[in-house]
């Protein structure tokens, strides 16, 4: 494809008289050679500046990679039929040769007859000319700009979710490396437009294929005659309007008047591709996961025309499109997914929370009635129907605000209230409270404080750390002892929780405070599988860090460390 779009004359005038060669010349070594071989004198003027370079030999392979025969070239100037040479520097260089005798060697863009061409080529000194080998390159100088491309791209697209604008940075680098507009689209489920970006080399044209876009998804449907969403509708404008199939990829090498009316709805739609001036297209489907998300058009307003080594580099290139738009959309509708997965615990935890709580009143309000009564008036049974109850509409209340916290903490609004808090006295008060359930559990609380440990922390959710840490060994504990300990420095606080029971799994560590993570079977242990997580993002929010170590079948020992100001 395009980049500048010099070229040789297209208009060839009649051959000059040719001199002719002298005895000494004798071409023979490069009339069958399969590299292009020319041999040219220099012109200079009246001053014996060098202003050209005359032909004086062509073998059959340069007439066949130039396009110029050897009675057409001879006699003829360099400048004259290939004015490409000077700007570009190549008639310098000649020059340079001929006054130094040092030989030029270079790969160099020349395109000829409106195509891209890329030689390899070699001058050599010959009296007060050149001798120039050259061969074409063109193949492989392609293959290795679009390969360079097509990875550029790739790192582009999978660099960020940011498809927007990764998308309109790609459609600025095709044009003009590889052609005159590029229009990069991409669809909703019902065909209508959900991202482009619209590139030209000229803002005019720019804003021609704007309007263009415009009224083609203005006309266009999105659903088809039975009323489903489709992103390919039959019997519609396609591809920038066109009335062009979406779902197979294009190639119009030449888009004549009459094929560009035969192509447009209307009038109007004419008129804009008319003053468009296309003169060729590459249009291919962005397809993944047996669908199409939209489409890659290329177009030139150049001479020249798109071949099928375009169309083949257009496919590549909408295939990496394809596949990021296609992740960026998948991740866009999980992100949704658990937007409203946690709306909905939100809700469900508000609206569970208002009933668990009068639940639970009510229950201590029978419990501390039926425990002044008279001896004998309340039948033991009912006494322990009345604790059962508090207990399970305590346990439900927990539940209940696990799930708020881990909404709190997905939405980034877990607040921090911050005080003065002695940790080894908010410690004793937590172990007090679970006299009764370490009794249960024939577990005793052994506490080991070295003296206070007072930071800057909040103390509700300090104490919901040591609570959730607590509760945790002593349903895992297996009847033994858990140990507190509480210690301080200049710097940090350290709390440590140890049991001696079940232990856990080396592989159940690295996943331990992950979200409804559990290292045992929830068929003989309940909870939700929140508590460690909700402890962890306490923790690393007051600057501390938790972890764990553990040996299967001789406990776990829970390492809380926090500064003693904390960060948040």
């Amino acid at each position: 494809m395009s980049q500048s779009r010099g070229a040789a004359k297209s208009i060839r005038p009649e051959p000059a008289e040719a001199p002719s060669p002298t005895s000494g010349d004798d071409w023979s070594f490069a009339a069958d050679h399969p590299d292009g071989y020319m041999a040219v004198s220099a012109v200079r003027d009246d001053s014996g500046t060098l202003v050209d370079f005359r032909w004086l030999y062509a073998n059959p392979a340069a007439e066949t990679l130039m396009g110029m025969s050897l009675a057409f070239v001879l006699g003829r100037g360099i400048v004259e039929l290939l004015p490409d040479a000077r700007s570009r520097g190549i008639h310098s260089r000649f020059a340079l040769v001929v006054e130094t005798g040092q030989p030029y060697v270079d790969e160099v863009y020349f395109p000829l007859e409106n195509r891209e061409r890329w030689f390899r080529l070699v001058a050599l000194k010959r009296g007060d000319g050149l001798s120039v080998w050259f061969n074409d390159i063109t193949r492989r100088k392609r293959e290795e700009r679009e390969s360079t491309f097509l990875a550029e791209a790739s790192h582009l697209l999978t660099a960020s979710l940011d498809v927007e604008s990764a998308m309109n940075e790609l459609a600025r680098r095709c044009v003009p490396s590889f052609a005159d507009a590029c229009v990069l689209q991409v669809m909703d489920s019902r065909g209508q437009p959900l991202l482009r970006e619209t590139v030209a080399t000229e803002p005019v044209q720019e804003a021609l294929l704007l309007e263009v876009l415009r009224r083609s998804s203005e006309d266009s449907g999105g659903e088809d005659s039975s009323g489903e969403a489709s992103s390919v509708v039959p019997g519609q404008p396609g591809l920038v309007g066109l009335l062009l199939p979406q779902d197979v990829p294009q190639l119009l090498t030449e888009l004549t008047p009459a094929l560009l009316q035969s192509l447009t709805r209307d009038p109007e739609h004419l008129r804009l591709m008319q003053a468009l001036g296309p003169r060729s297209l590459v249009a291919v489907p962005l397809r993944a996961r047996g669908r199409i998300l939209g489409a890659l058009v290329l177009f030139t307003f150049s001479p020249r025309s798109f071949g099928r080594e375009d169309l083949r580099f257009a496919e590549d290139l909408a295939d990496r499109v394809a596949l990021s738009v296609d992740n960026v959309l998948l991740f866009r509708e999980a992100r949704q997914a658990v937007a409203q997965r946690d709306e909905f615990f939100t809700v469900a935890a508000h609206e569970l929370r208002t009933p668990t709580t009068s639940l639970k009143l009510n229950v201590q309000s029978l419990l501390r009635g039926a425990r002044r009564a008279e001896a004998g008036q309340t039948p033991p049974s009912l006494l322990a129907k009345l604790e059962n109850i508090d207990r399970n509409a305590g346990r439900l209340n927990a539940l209940v605000n696990e799930l708020l916290d881990v909404t709190r903490i997905h939405a980034g609004r877990l607040r921090l209230d911050l005080e003065p808090v002695d940790l080894a006295a908010l410690v004793q008060d937590v172990a007090a409270r679970f006299e009764l359930p370490a009794s249960q559990a024939h577990s005793p609380i052994l506490l080991e404080l070295s003296g206070p440990a007072t930071g800057s922390w909040d103390r509700l959710r300090l104490e919901q750390v040591v609570t959730n840490l607590l509760s945790n060994a002593l349903k895992y504990g297996a009847g033994k002892p858990v140990r507190l300990r509480v210690s301080s420095d200049a710097s940090c606080a350290r709390l440590e929780v140890r049991d001696e029971g079940i232990g856990i799994a080396p592989e159940s560590l690295p996943r331990l405070f992950g979200r409804f993570e559990r290292a045992v079977s929830d068929r003989h242990y309940g909870g939700l599988g929140l508590g460690l997580y909700i402890t962890r993002q306490i923790v690393e929010a007051l600057g501390g860090t938790v972890s764990v170590t553990s040996t299967p079948g001789a406990g776990a020992t829970f390492t809380v460390l926090l500064p003693l100001e904390a960060t948040h």
